[in-house]
């Protein structure tokens, strides 16, 4: 199972040079879960072929960069999320990833406060609870929040946190789905590697089901 990562933009110490950048922590945990990384980087021509040429089985959009701090990234994921929708690819965001998928379907985000290195409850909502149960315990790393009225078209609130935001999400038509915690940190929900493992081996598990 290839599972396709988006890279994070970092510049080198002491000069001027971008890098791509991925945590350890993602590689490890696909290693021990049997899957292989797929590092797809920000600077090549056609980002697109990870998709169209079959490369990958899951592309998980990442973490870190708050959406239009590093330009190169958003034009290279929303080129990559344009071929995922044309060939129905499934696709994960992650934090910034579940926020980038909302923000290009027309969603917004808003400051919230006690979410930066936290662990709290989300309640579960259809569809996601045959993966996580009614509620779980999750890790949290972000500052902005999505309002569940304020979720990109198309998308569905599948968790909630304690204050209404949306913490999980699936979309009506395409395999296409997102969640705020980290499953590649510590403190991630033992449900993260099925999460990824249905998503990848059947994309949208959850449309039809009504």
């Amino acid at each position: 199972m290839r599972i396709g990562l988006t890279l994070r933009i970092v510049n080198a110490r002491h000069y001027d040079e971008p890098r791509d950048a991925i945590s350890h922590d993602w590689c490890r945990a696909l290693d021990e879960w049997g899957m292989v990384p797929v590092l797809i980087p920000n600077a090549v021509s056609s980002p697109e072929r990870y998709v169209e040429d079959g490369a990958i089985d899951l592309l998980v959009m990442t973490g870190g960069d708050a959406i239009g701090a590093t330009p190169l990234r958003d034009q290279v994921e929303g080129r990559l999320l344009d071929a995922a929708t044309r060939k129905r690819l499934p696709v994960l965001g992650i934090c910034r990833g579940m926020q980038f998928l909302s923000h290009l379907a027309g969603g917004k985000t808003e400051p919230i406060n006690g979410h930066v290195s936290v662990s709290h409850t989300v309640t579960v909502e259809r569809p996601l609870a045959s993966t996580y149960g009614q509620a779980v315990d999750v890790n949290s790393f972000h500052e902005l929040g999505i309002p569940t009225a304020a979720l990109g078209e198309g998308y569905i609130c599948a968790g909630l946190d304690a204050d209404g935001y949306a913490e999980a999400m699936v979309h009506k038509e395409l395999p296409f789905a997102g969640v705020m915690w980290h499953p590649e940190r510590p403190g991630a929900p033992q449900a993260d590697r099925q999460l990824i493992e249905r998503i990848a081996r059947n994309g949208g598990f959850w449309l039809g089901e009504g």
